[in-house]
């Protein structure tokens, strides 16, 4: 553990009292202690990330920092509010429960909902001022209903389907929708966006279709002034220039992992993710004994096994059993036997290993590295998936 981890992981005791408050255990770095396995996020790479991102954007356009699916496993509200600080003004989530939670802990910079709303939910969101991505004209005209009805103001931005086929106003449907949205009262036109299906694949010609429908959509309408044009994910910001047009909304990008490794980034990110471990058991075993369920792994000789606590209920997915390497005193050791729910085996070789070591399944130890890529890669997924799956089970310890 380095320095700057070791002045937050604080071990104080835990109490009963404690761990009847869901409240107090929140991301309580105590708990890594208990839990012998944490993930560690560092919020200094996050703020970097997010200050190199605003110098390198044209000053004008607005910087959302996603933090949906609590900020992709990092923490939601650490996230936000380093975000914040370092240069982003709005924030974009996907439920009403995690804007609320931002709210109530003090985020008062703008917050979108970039999903969809449940009508059940559209008066808790006007009242915790959360502005909601709508695609239809009934929509607009509950929220205008509804607002009226609490002496408020519903804030939307209509989202227009150019090519993803997924949310969204046909572009057809757009004027009238721009209409409503401008003549009904109570309601006040925030934005208008769309979201591109393959934005990080620069050879498919698919985004600039997308692109140029936005802007047939968005030139062919009369909007008032101040009205926010946004389409553009950590993908499009990259590669895509034209699609900044007034905000861009990264999500993988302030976490530090580039859309796409074969490609240059005009400016370094730092991964802010990294998981670790102590084992918690040593066993030197000989050749020819069968590791964990169905046996899948049989030792060819003589080898020193460590026991980690973590496993498929932390994000640790089944489908990296005997396919990722871990750092062990520096060396990168292999994973063996099927991944359980609870637990995992390294074959550490001939590496002297002790219970209580550290160990990293995630990040840097030394001058080797595991990144959140190669996960992706050898489950036959993206990072996104990865880091999301990384759950509230194993506790978090913020480096600041």
């Amino acid at each position: 553990m380095t320095g700057r981890e070791e002045a937050l992981f604080s071990p104080g005791r835990v109490t009963l009292g404690d761990m009847l408050d869901p409240a107090l255990i929140l991301d309580d770095p105590s708990l890594a202690t208990l839990r012998g396995a944490w993930v560690a996020v560092d919020l200094g790479a996050i703020a970097s990330n997010v200050r190199q991102l605003r110098a390198w954007l044209s000053p004008h356009t607005h910087l959302m920092a996603v933090v949906k699916a609590d900020g992709y496993g990092h923490g939601s509200l650490a996230v936000a509010r380093t975000a914040i600080s370092s240069g982003a003004d709005w924030i974009g989530v996907a439920t009403v429960a995690e804007g609320i939670r931002l709210r109530q802990a003090g985020i008062r910079s703008p917050l979108l909902l970039l999903s969809l709303t449940q009508m059940g939910a559209y008066e808790t969101a006007i009242c915790n001022d959360l502005q909601l991505t709508v695609s239809s004209a009934a929509a607009l005209r509950a929220l205008s209903g509804l607002a009226g009805g609490l002496g408020r103001v519903a804030r939307v931005h209509i989202k227009v389907d150019t090519g993803m086929t997924r949310v969204g106003a046909s572009v057809e449907e757009l004027p009238e929708l721009l209409r409503l949205a401008q003549e009904l009262d109570h309601l006040l036109l925030e934005g208008i966006s769309s979201h591109l299906a393959s934005a990080e694949d620069t050879a498919d010609p698919a985004t600039e279709r997308q692109l140029s429908r936005f802007r047939d959509a968005v030139v062919g309408s009369p909007l008032p002034g101040g009205i926010l044009r946004h389409v553009a994910n950590s993908a499009a910001t990259l590669y895509h220039p034209r699609a900044h047009w007034d905000m861009v909304r990264p999500g993988l990008m302030i976490y530090g992992v580039a859309p796409d490794l074969a490609r240059s980034v005009p400016f370094p990110l730092e991964p802010a993710m990294s998981v670790h471990a102590r084992i918690a058991q040593v066993r030197e075993v000989p050749a020819g004994v069968r590791i964990g369920y169905g046996g899948r792994f049989t030792t060819p000789q003589a080898t020193r096994l460590a026991v980690v606590p973590v496993g498929y209920a932390d994000g640790l997915v089944r489908a990296l059993s005997g396919k990722l390497e871990v750092l062990v005193g520096d060396q990168a050791r292999p994973l063996v036997g099927t991944i359980s729910m609870d637990q995992c085996v390294v074959d550490c070789g001939d590496v002297p290993v002790e219970v209580g070591q550290e160990i990293v399944l995630l990040g840097r130890q030394g001058q080797r590295q595991v990144t959140v890529e190669r996960w992706a890669e050898a489950a036959g997924t993206i990072p996104y998936e990865i880091m999301c799956g990384l759950n509230r089970r194993l506790p978090k310890v913020f480096l600041r």
